[in-house]
């Protein structure tokens, strides 16, 4: 009969040899293939569709001093000017408080003042106009983002008073509304 030899197969070499055929095939397709490495950026970027008004007017007083009645005083050369600080262009409107220090002087709004009346006038602005006591219709239109534009006051004073005032005030609202 004849002799059969056993063969033992020893299955730990040969995972050995797989494995370090696996690990050179490996490095050799590492150093073959190029290595990618990942990153990550950001732009942070902001915006406001819809801009912004920022209106601003120097200078924020004037003193017109002794007025007689029936006359009318004003400011010249551009005495105050308006700034557009925002980032769209504007269109502005004008008011004034309907009384000034006393209740008994009032705000006249057609340039006809009466007894105990004084009318505000702008000069240099896109529409001039007397300024009401409420926000009218446009006294300068389309002032550009960062642009400017001069302009003047006039104030008219009644045909008459029924008493010796003092010294007045009244103060002028300015508005800028996105065009």
């Amino acid at each position: 009969m004849g002799c059969k030899k056993k063969v033992i197969v020893d299955w730990a070499d040969d995972t050995k040899n797989i494995l370090m055929v696996f690990l050179v095939m490996s490095m050799w397709i590492s150093t073959l293939t190029p290595l990618v490495l990942a990153d990550e950026t950001s732009i942070s970027i902001t915006f406001d569709p819809n801009g912004t008004v920022d209106i601003d007017v120097t200078p924020r007083s004037s003193a017109f001093g002794a007025i007689l009645i029936g006359s009318w005083v004003n400011t010249t050369g551009s005495t105050f000017t308006l700034y557009n600080n925002g980032t769209v262009a504007m269109n502005t409107q004008i008011k004034s408080n309907a009384t000034t220090d006393s209740t008994q002087l009032t705000l006249d709004t057609n340039g006809n003042p009466g007894a105990d009346a004084y009318s505000l006038y702008t000069s240099g602005l896109d529409t001039n106009g007397y300024i009401t006591a409420v926000y009218g219709g446009d006294f300068d239109t389309a002032i550009a983002a960062g642009g400017n534009k001069g302009f003047d006051l006039c104030l008219n004073m009644g045909s008459s008073l029924s008493s010796n005032f003092t010294l007045q005030t009244t103060t002028i609202y300015l508005q800028g509304t996105s065009i």
